[in-house]
């Protein structure tokens, strides 16, 4: 075998040796996608959401129909309420970002900054959540558990979900016209 053969083989050698260490180092980097809230989203029947301000909404479900807690004149919008169990309760996490309590601020899940997220099963407690769009990364959020130090990233933006204006939840009812009444009817 002659040298120039030789040196081929050793750099290929080197060569396949950093492209295997680099597959492994890849490896580690791999996101995973976990859901938010392990939660029968069937049994909750009550949602409270705060935000920093401390302007408050609550949404309660009687039977199969959710309302606004001291709003009667809105109609919940049945396509708020299905995107915010798809995309908020039914969310997840690609990233845990901290387990550190001293970072919360920085996150802006501490609960003086972040939109809390409460939810109930027949006035029971069953999660509590701080959420927060704090950073330049507008296509994820941050949140926490509370009683829980860890700080996650969602997998998509969902702060905008934890409105607290009722008009976002609901609206005002259609009003139908009144019967126009024809005179011949009222002859007869």
């Amino acid at each position: 075998m002659n040298k120039s053969l030789k040196y081929l083989l050793v750099a290929f050698g080197v060569l396949l040796f950093l492209y295997f260490i680099n597959l492994g180092q890849q490896d580690k980097h791999i996101g995973t996608s976990e859901k938010i809230f392990d939660l029968d989203t069937n049994i909750i029947n009550k949602i409270v959401l705060k935000d920093s301000s401390g302007e408050t909404v609550t949404l309660f479900k009687t039977d199969s129909t959710w309302s606004i807690l001291d709003n009667d004149s809105l109609v919940i919008k049945g396509r708020q309420i299905d995107q915010f169990f798809e995309k908020v309760i039914g969310g997840t996490y690609d990233m845990v970002m901290s387990k550190n309590s001293n970072k919360w601020v920085t996150f802006g899940v501490d609960t003086a900054s972040g939109k809390l997220l409460t939810v109930f099963q027949d006035n029971k407690l069953i999660a509590s959540t701080i959420f927060s769009n704090k950073g330049q990364d507008y296509s994820h959020n941050f949140y926490r558990n509370i009683g829980v130090d860890i700080v996650y990233r969602t997998s998509e933006n969902v702060f905008y979900m934890l409105n607290t204006r009722p008009s976002y939840w609901g609206s005002k009812p259609k009003e139908t016209p009144p019967a126009v009444i024809d005179s011949k009817d009222l002859n007869n």
